[in-house]
């Protein structure tokens, strides 16, 4: 009876001590889409960007916003350079537009930003979006992003 006792016991210590895996499944049928839209993420500082571009009267406009879900110490924009190419493949830096951020918010919109450009080239702006937490040891968080092209005759 005592070794029934003993096996039972040391097969359900064995069972509840022995420590698990967790595992996902990939899903090998996900298609990759690539858009201009907004990115929404789903962790971090940052949970959702955009940036565009877009002509007018010759001139290069650009929007775009970062938010973030709580107040942070700086949020926005930095190293904006909008960028030119004659082929719009080889990519050439044109004007830095520089960092463009604010203070104490959730967010920071970029709303029709002109830059004037010269005509007979694709343009694009690149830059990071950016969001730094307040604190001491506040966490900061950057996302590399490039807009959508646009000719400008």
């Amino acid at each position: 009876m005592k070794k029934a006792f003993l096996a039972f016991g040391v097969a359900g210590v064995l069972t509840y001590c022995v420590p698990t895996m967790p595992t996902k499944a990939i899903d090998t049928n996900t298609e990759i889409t690539y858009s201009t839209e907004a990115e929404t993420r789903a962790t971090g500082l940052i949970y959702q960007y955009y940036l565009g571009v877009s002509a007018s009267n010759g001139d290069l406009i650009v929007s775009g916003y970062t938010r973030s879900n709580d107040t942070m110490k700086s949020i926005g924009y930095k190293d904006l350079v909008v960028e030119r190419s004659k082929d719009g493949v080889n990519w050439s830096d044109d004007t830095e537009i520089g960092d463009k951020l604010t203070s104490s918010a959730t967010s920071y919109y970029l709303n029709d930003y002109s830059v004037s450009v010269d005509g007979g080239y694709y343009y694009r702006v690149s830059g990071k979006h950016y969001a730094k937490e307040s604190g001491l040891f506040g966490s900061s968080q950057s996302i590399d992003n490039t807009s959508n092209v646009v000719y400008i005759s």
